[in-house]
């Protein structure tokens, strides 16, 4: 699966790149692929404070929760999405390995850069799962 590994890491790099700067939206295309990453635009409450999470105006720490199994990629329910802001600990995802369900948990608040697997897909152990900003 070492196009996998490369899409991820594709998505890792646009996912602190944007982080790191002012754009909302970022995006690459190789050959007939297209990878986009993006963020709900920065209002003028959470650039002043008042959000909450606007408080920070340098980026966070990307971090990346990877797969510690080889199993069966699943999104819990509610299903998490890219851009939603966990206040604490959260089962995100399981993955699925001999019939039992593994929880994948965000370790922690943040908010959700990128989902790196799709739901039901294969994944290995070590693969990207979520990029997650810890603000």
């Amino acid at each position: 699966m070492p196009e996998t590994a490369n899409v991820a890491e594709r998505v890792r790099r646009l996912a602190e790149f944007l982080a790191q700067t002012d754009a909302v939206r970022v995006s690459i295309q190789r050959g007939g692929d297209t990878i986009e990453v993006a963020r709900p635009a920065r209002t003028a409450s959470s650039q002043s404070g008042a959000g909450g999470r606007g408080e920070h105006p340098s980026p966070g720490r990307i971090d990346t929760i990877k797969a510690d199994l080889v199993g069966v990629f699943r999104l819990s329910r509610p299903a998490p999405a890219e851009g939603e802001i966990l206040e604490a600990d959260r089962e995100l995802a399981y993955i699925e390995a001999l019939g039992i369900r593994n929880p994948v948990h965000s370790l922690g608040g943040g908010r959700i850069v990128a989902i790196a697997s799709n739901d039901g897909a294969a994944v290995e152990y070590g693969q990207p799962l979520f990029l997650l900003d810890r603000r």
